[in-house]
């Protein structure tokens, strides 16, 4: 049963703030600008940064004590913003200590951490969510409702370019492979599939994949190329580059009778400027569905359940990269 089993819309949902690096400040200022959102704790493994933190933005409490946040009854959800090998054992005991938690994308390093984390959100009746925060830009939300609606008719291919040029990491615990698990996929490629597969509504059929190390910057995947076929027949491809002077993100979507491109400031319907209304800072909206979930009792939007299919998509990736060889999803 979770804590929030009835209507309390007009409740405040305490949050906690579990790792204060470069992330946090976008989830930080989103729960400042949510009405329904309260920061409580703020927590990192560095004094001072979760001092500073609690300082800047009002939280009664920080610690670097992760077991002190759990026990604080004032903490209704965690915002992990971790390094991407502690996203699985800080979830499950949130979730344990009767925590609902948003954790940062990825998910987790493997389709089979994430499934823990399901069952443990399933045994215990609190909710996970996702951070993948593409789905709330403005320009992505109008898409959604544009192919939802049928305006470009039935989708049969998704192409995605992400091009630029990476100088350098912007914290130090990516530049270990087994803390980050690769570059590209983990911190971008997560996203990137996330939004097709969530425009499309869908999960593919085959996998295949094909990703280098290209970068001195990085160990991990840092170039590469992204194939998916669905069972009705749709494909969809991603192209990635990070030794690119040209920088690109672009999603086209080629439907039978009409054609998106989708970036994060514009989209265009067959070549023509679409308006897409109040533009919501994605962090804001995310947080925001978030908390309206958690006052009336509902599952959050982008449930781990549902990422599981993301997580698994990047695995897929990563093993026909190494085989040479089509996976079966």
């Amino acid at each position: 049963m979770t804590r929030w089993a009835g209507d309390h819309m007009g409740v405040p949902v305490g949050m906690a703030i579990v790792g204060c690096g470069q992330i946090a400040g976008a989830h930080l200022k989103a729960i400042t600008r949510v009405e329904g959102a309260e920061l409580v704790f703020a927590a990192d493994a560095v004094e001072e940064r979760a001092q500073g933190v609690a300082k800047t933005f009002g939280a009664p409490r920080w610690s670097i004590s992760y077991d002190e946040v759990l026990a604080d009854p004032r903490v209704d959800a965690v915002i992990l913003c971790l390094p991407h090998d502690l996203h699985k054992s800080f979830t499950i005991r949130a979730l344990a200590a009767g925590k609902h938690v948003l954790v940062e994308k990825p998910m987790s390093l493997s389709e089979a951490e994430s499934v823990e984390m399901v069952a443990e959100a399933d045994r215990t009746g609190y909710f996970l969510s996702v951070g993948h925060s593409t789905r709330y830009f403005a320009t992505y939300q109008k898409a959604k409702a544009l192919v939802d609606a049928g305006s470009i008719g039935e989708v049969i291919n998704v192409l995605h370019q992400r091009t630029f040029w990476l100088e350098k990491l912007s914290t130090d615990w990516r530049r270990d492979l087994e803390a980050c698990g690769g570059m590209y996929l983990p911190i971008f490629g997560s996203h990137d599939v996330d939004a097709i597969l969530w425009l499309l509504g869908d999960q593919p059929d085959q996998v295949w994949g094909t990703v280098r190390a290209a970068s001195p910057v990085t160990e991990g995947d840092s170039d590469g190329l992204i194939g998916l076929e669905f069972a009705d027949g749709k494909i969809a491809s991603i192209a990635f580059a990070t030794r690119c002077h040209q920088a690109r993100a672009e999603t086209v979507v080629v439907g039978r009778t009409g054609t998106l491109s989708i970036t994060r400031h514009e989209v265009s319907l067959n070549g023509e400027p679409v308006d897409v209304g109040e533009e919501w800072d994605a962090f804001t909206l995310q947080m925001l569905r978030f908390t309206e979930a958690l006052q009336i009792g509902q599952q959050p939007p982008v449930s781990g359940k549902e990422v599981l299919k993301v997580v698994r998509t990047l695995d897929l990736v990563r093993e026909s990269s190494e085989n040479g060889r089509r996976m079966t999803f």
